[in-house]
């Protein structure tokens, strides 16, 4: 079985996580949930080869919501506050002995595969757009594949149990 390798957050990157919190807060439109993390500096492309060989069993796929994507042509996608997404699905490791393992989650879509850098330690919740997407999970240490499962989903400002689980 193949690897997928992900680099892991600089400094900076942290750095302007936390520099750039306050705001995404105010766009999400509630104080009492765990911010967005979803910035390009979070995020990397990956190829469709380096991914063909994940088995599609361990992965959650999702179908699209209704979602906005542009405000007057600007992309909106990630900003709830003028539209955005706000519906999310809630995300684990399988293994309950994997669960506060370090991962990282990926997504496939028709039109792109990324993975964010940003190492977890159980749960994610991670928004849904308007198309179908599969969700996937690689161990931090390894880079193998882990299975997921869903263990919930929401909507951004509802609050719930999954509101302070990390949103990418």
């Amino acid at each position: 079985m193949q690897k997928i390798h992900v680099q892991p957050l600089g400094w900076l990157a942290r750095l302007a996580d936390i520099g750039i919190m306050p705001l995404m807060y105010l766009i999400s439109r509630t104080f009492k949930e765990a911010p967005q993390q979803t910035h390009f500096w979070n995020n990397t492309k990956l190829k469709s080869y380096a991914v063909e060989y994940l088995a599609k069993e361990c992965m959650v796929r999702c179908d699209g919501v209704p979602a906005s994507t542009r405000w007057h042509g600007i992309p909106i996608f990630h900003i709830p506050i003028f539209g955005g997404w706000k519906d999310y699905i809630v995300l684990e490791p399988s293994d309950p002995a994997r669960v506060s393992q370090e991962w990282y989650v990926g997504w496939i879509t028709d039109d792109v595969i990324g993975i964010s850098r940003i190492i977890l330690r159980g749960p994610v919740r991670l928004l849904l757009g308007p198309c179908p997407v599969s969700f996937f999970g690689i161990n931090a240490e390894k880079g193998k594949q882990l299975a997921v499962h869903k263990i919930g989903d929401g909507r951004i400002g509802n609050g719930g149990p999954h509101a302070q689980t990390p949103l990418l």
